[in-house]
């Protein structure tokens, strides 16, 4: 993982953090540090302070670097929840980063997949036991997911026994998103599922997103990983899955 990526991703967790800090943290020169933040300042990530930094965007992970941050306990939630999905089966897998890795896990011999993301539609596509149903659109800017009208209308025509959602933020109150593109989109597809998931690794915890999507009480269960303290995963209405991490990945 880049040391710029782990940058992004502490100023959005935690925070404003000083050049002193980062440099401590990351082992190098208060120099390097103050590179590494004029380079993202430049792609408006961070906004640079006197001594320090914090992060543009609170509550999301900037896209670009989504794929290289946690991408272990991704790893590891993606099987965790792919173990839960049974033969014969049809599922709906929301878009992003962690539910790519539910669709990377599954080996099942009986089971379709519903879903409007690109890369997880692929990577169905290469699993000659799955059966793949793809939900049209337009393309949503700078993402890998199909939104739209037309998308809500083929989410009305179907039905499925289990959705599995992707989160930007999850806190007591449900799972948050930082724009409104596709909320209605999100509600839709749990409309159509007798049952839902969620997976989130342990970073997006406790941030704060813009818009409500679900309140806790649409899902039977979370999955994250074993990161999550687990008092604070005592403390949510829903039983929250923490998967062990392998040290290999």
């Amino acid at each position: 993982m880049s040391r710029k990526a782990q940058i992004v991703d502490i100023l959005t967790s935690e925070g404003f953090q000083t050049v002193r800090y980062l440099a401590k943290r990351f082992e190098v020169t208060e120099a390097t540090i103050r590179r590494d933040l004029i380079q993202l300042e430049g792609m408006d990530l961070v906004r640079r302070t006197h001594g320090g930094a914090t992060s543009v965007k609170q509550s999301e992970t900037p896209p670009q670097f989504r794929e290289v941050l946690h991408r272990a306990e991704k790893a590891a939630i993606g099987k965790a929840m792919a173990e839960r999905v049974l033969d014969g089966q049809t599922i709906l897998l929301d878009s992003g980063t962690t539910t790519l890795e539910v669709a990377r896990h599954l080996d099942h011999e009986r089971v379709t997949v519903v879903t409007g993301d690109l890369r997880v539609g692929m990577e169905i596509a290469k699993k000659r036991s799955l059966h793949l149903v793809f939900i049209g659109g337009e393309l949503l800017p700078n993402s890998y997911t199909m939104w739209g009208p037309t998308t809500v209308q083929e989410i009305s025509n179907l039905r499925v026994d289990v959705a599995i959602f992707g989160a930007d933020t999850v806190t007591e109150q449900g799972l948050q998103h930082s724009t409104s593109y596709e909320v209605e989109q999100k509600r839709r597809m749990r409309s159509i599922a007798r049952e839902a998931f969620f997976v989130a690794d342990s970073s997006k915890f406790g941030r704060e997103g813009l818009f409500q999507v679900f309140d806790l009480s649409e899902f039977t269960a979370g999955i994250s990983d074993a990161t999550l303290d687990p008092l604070r995963a005592s403390q949510f209405p829903i039983p929250i899955i923490r998967a062990n991490v392998s040290q290999g990945l």
